[in-house]
């Protein structure tokens, strides 16, 4: 896969990962399926805007300063 394919699925999972897992340990169970149902929508949102691709860039870039892993950013547009 290609940066530019990653890009989206890293902000993406950077948005989910920890909102999901701070609901599931804190949450009741009625309550977390209605937190899951708003960060879908959130989620669906913000990749239609393109926030989720400019997310995943900046996490790119910056784990690419620390431990450079190869898979360069996107250029800039």
């Amino acid at each position: 896969m290609s940066p530019d394919e990653l890009n989206p699925w890293i902000g993406i999972a950077i948005g989910v990962i920890p909102i999901f897992f701070i609901g599931w340990l804190i949450l009741k169970r009625v309550v977390f399926w209605f937190l899951v149902a708003l960060v879908v929508v959130g989620l669906g949102y913000l990749h239609s805007t393109g926030a989720a691709e400019e997310l995943g860039q900046a996490i790119l870039i910056a784990v690419n300063d620390i431990y450079p892993i190869g898979l360069e950013p996107a250029p800039e547009q």
